[in-house]
This record gives C-alpha cells, sequence and structure tokens, in this order.
C-alpha cells in the first residue's frame, strides 16, 4: 500500500473553480524520506487549487514547526517554519519536460494527482539558513544556558571589562 495515497488529490472529475484541502504533517511523514534534514516536526498545509480546463494553479501555504538543534546554544528547539508557494500544473496529452519549477505537466487522463513530495520539498525550501531560537521574547526557553554563559563572557563580568580593553591603550607607530 502506498504510504502516500492520504496526499493524492483526485483530478478525475473534478469540477471547475476553487476546491480547499488540509494537511498535517508529522514525524511519521518526514521519515518516509531517506536522507531527510527534518526527522521530527508538525507542519499544517492549507491548499488551495483552482481547476481550470487546461490547467490547475495550487497554493500552498504552510505553517508548523520542525525540531532542530540550536546553532547557536544546541539545544534541542521547536524551530518555527511559515511560508507559501505556487504550483502550477498543466494538462498534457503527453508526459512533458520543463525548465520552469513551478510548472508540472500531467496527462489530461490522470485520476489522481500526488502533492506529497511537493509538500516534503515546501517544507525543506521554509527552512531558515540558521537554526537560533528567539530566547528574548519567550519566558521559559529551552536555552542552554551554560553554553550562552561561554559565548558571552562580557555579561558574565561583573566589572564590566572585557579582556580586549587592554588592546585599546596599544599605540601603533605605522
Amino acid at each position: 500500500m502506498d504510504v502516500f495515497v492520504a496526499y493524492s488529490l483526485p483530478i478525475q472529475g473534478l469540477k471547475s473553480g476553487v476546491h480547499h484541502y488540509k494537511f498535517e504533517l508529522d514525524n511519521a511523514f518526514f521519515a518516509q524520506f531517506e536522507g531527510s534534514p527534518v526527522q521530527d516536526g508538525k507542519v499544517h498545509f492549507d491548499l488551495e487549487l483552482d481547476r481550470r480546463p487546461d490547467m490547475m494553479l495550487l497554493q500552498f501555504t504552510l505553517e508548523g514547526y520542525v525540531g532542530a538543534e540550536c546553532d547557536r546554544c544546541t539545544a534541542n528547539i521547536h524551530l518555527p517554519i511559515e511560508d507559501e508557494q505556487q504550483l502550477i500544473v498543466k494538462f498534457a496529452e503527453e508526459d512533458m519536460e520543463t525548465d520552469d519549477e513551478e510548472v508540472i505537466f500531467i496527462q489530461r487522463e490522470a485520476p489522481e494527482f500526488n502533492v506529497a513530495k511537493y509538500l516534503y520539498e515546501f517544507v525543506v525550501l521554509a527552512l531558515p539558513i540558521t537554526n537560533t531560537y528567539d530566547c528574548e521574547n519567550d519566558p521559559n526557553p529551552p536555552c542552554n544556558r551554560e553554553v550562552l554563559k561561554h559565548l558571552n563572557p562580557d555579561q558574565n563580568d561583573p566589572s564590566g571589562s572585557s579582556i580586549w580593553d587592554s588592546l585599546k591603550n596599544l599605540k601603533s607607530d605605522n
């Protein structure tokens, strides 16, 4: 049985107009992708499908979190993600290729269109470059305080002096 059957949109017999779908992705979904940068997470997708006679416009809106290790303090965090993506699905008599990543061609007689791989790709594209947690705006952050003390030693010194202050007094003859 196909584990992604829940992500198939029935397109044969679908009337023209706008249709709405919702998907919830969790750890079991991400485990299906080998070598995935996302192992832990919960992401909600709203999909608006605009069916037209010669194509479908799919507008994806995602919101949720993925589990990550904070790049600053190495604590395990829930990294919030959100994004919007669009996909254009055009009907063709035969399979066609295109260089445009937002345009997909499918056969006109196709009974369904599976969006699982696109949901996964859109989550991966929404990942930030750095995994850091906003410690200042959370009353109970999951931050590793010991690591943060070593990153900001100036804040721990009550005298306010830095080891670099003595270098300011050096004069250069150049």
